[in-house]
């Protein structure tokens, strides 16, 4: 039997279209994905009180049974990851390097977006217990209501799109300090995944050399509109906040 395709979904932190290109990618035959262990480890780590040192010990054991623990017929084989859950990303990011993992990057321009996403998800998330028409508050499936408009606060928006931007970075740096400088990891924008989901899925099918089915399921939906507005009960106050931080120009370009 061929040995799998091993690739890696690498965001900053979440709030990028992972859930979409996840779900199109588990679909296709003898495709498999873990969703975020890294993130786990982490969690559960911290609750038992184990030091970091212990808790990246961890997480690169998950990966060494990761890569040998794939069953017959398996043809690729894939990690979903938030760089932010690492506790030592460079030392983990050379070990999927080493292992011969493809990976790629999704990444979002506009940081505040990412915010106000953030927000509403934690929202719903507390409402009525975790409880509501969405399966789950994280990734909003194409047969499920649209999120309506909420209350956000300016100051944990601009705090958290701060979060945001330092994650990006980060991340693009650890990256960049691989052999060869990160050149042959794939970046996934946002942006390009809303304008065209199927085609960009499609992309990223062929980057990894994963045959893609014919029928690409793409089961997510944004949860919040392009126009915030539309979704932020307290835009005017929200916007005056936003400018007077010197972030407007992520409130006027969609595509920032």
């Amino acid at each position: 039997m061929a040995a799998p395709v091993f690739f890696v979904l690498l965001m900053p932190w979440g709030r990028v279209g992972s859930s979409l290109v996840t779900s199109a990618l588990w679909s296709a035959p003898g495709v498999r994905i873990e969703n975020e262990p890294t993130t786990a480890i982490r969690t559960r780590g911290a609750a038992e009180g184990a030091t970091p040192a212990e808790i990246g010990a961890r997480q690169r054991a998950h990966l060494d049974a990761f890569l040998g623990g794939q069953e017959e017929g398996c043809v690729a084989a894939g990690l979903k990851l938030s760089h932010r859950s690492l506790v030592a990303p460079r030392d983990y990011l050379a070990q999927l390097s080493g292992a011969g993992f493809r990976g790629v990057l999704m990444l979002r321009r506009n940081v505040l977006k990412c915010a106000v996403s953030q927000m509403r998800a934690l929202t719903r998330t507390a409402a009525a217990g975790g409880e509501g028409p969405w399966q789950s508050p994280w990734a909003v499936r194409t047969v499920e209501p649209k999120p309506g408009p909420t209350v956000i606060d300016p100051d944990e928006a601009i705090r958290l799109a701060g979060v945001f931007r330092r994650s990006h970075d980060r991340m693009l740096r650890d990256v960049a300090a691989l052999p060869g400088g990160g050149a042959g990891w794939s970046r996934v924008e946002y942006e390009d995944l809303c304008a065209d989901p199927e085609g960009t899925t499609r992309a990223i099918f062929d980057r990894l050399e994963i045959p893609a089915p014919k029928d690409i399921a793409l089961k997510h939906r944004k949860a919040t509109s392009d126009r915030l507005e539309e979704d932020i009960l307290n835009y005017d106050a929200f916007a005056g906040a936003v400018r007077a931080a010197g972030l407007e120009r992520y409130l006027q370009d969609a595509r920032r």
